[in-house]
């Protein structure tokens, strides 16, 4: 199949209207980008800092001015790298720790904006994941939110790779609720759950995500 019937598929499968599909690009060509944006698709997703500035170069192949791509990082975002994302992407998805996102909040303060981010969260205490774990979280969450130049838009995990569908939905279910437990207890309203992927997004949709992140599955042939 191509990617007019791989989204028609997805499509089909996510009848919750307000859930995002970000396509990520990584093994996507530049003329699949363009099909995907010609069926409608408006965010797209990038892991790796080089590979998305040298996409998004190319944006007048496919946008004009009243209808903009938005662009996503959703890989790990290193240190040094902080100068180059910000102001570039709409979302970051992949702020794993408080550090991190006080770099963040520091260059954002300096280029007078304000970055849109998803904090990282190991809900599945992998070590070889980065990100939050949920007491850590917890424990940072109140000076995240009173970081003047970073908005706070929601969490982000990755489950882990098993063929267990259970262990895959209580790690999403375990974001959820972590989320509707920062809110109550912080006085918040953060919205957004960026969890699934090619292999997971319909357990993920079963709890609740609003955001799936979606590459092989849209473009594969």
């Amino acid at each position: 199949m191509g990617t007019k019937e791989n989204l028609i598929k997805i499509k089909e499968q996510i009848d919750n209207l307000s859930v995002k599909i970000i396509a990520v690009t990584k093994y996507a060509s530049q003329n699949q980008i363009i099909e995907a944006y010609n069926l409608g698709i408006r965010d797209f997703g990038e892991s790796y800092l080089q590979d998305a500035l040298e996409k998004i170069s190319k944006k007048s192949q496919y946008e004009n001015l009243n209808d903009l791509i938005n662009w996503h990082f959703i890989g790990r975002l290193q240190k040094n790298k902080v100068k180059q994302i910000i102001g570039i992407f709409c979302l970051i998805h992949s702020v794993d720790s408080l550090e991190l996102a006080e770099l963040i909040n520091k260059v954002a303060n300096g280029n007078k904006l304000v970055q849109d981010i998803l904090l990282q969260v190991n809900i599945s205490e992998e070590e070889t994941k980065a990100g939050f774990s949920q007491q850590g979280l917890k424990d940072s969450f109140g000076e995240l939110i009173n970081l003047p130049n970073i908005r706070i838009k929601g969490l982000m995990t990755i489950a882990p790779k098993t063929e267990d569908k259970q262990l895959i939905r209580k790690c999403f279910i375990e974001l959820s609720n972590l989320k509707e437990e920062l809110n109550k207890n912080f006085m918040t309203d953060i919205k957004e759950l960026s969890m699934g992927m090619t292999s997971d997004y319909k357990i993920a949709l079963e709890c609740g995500t609003t955001m799936v992140r979606i590459g092989k599955g849209l473009f594969k042939d």
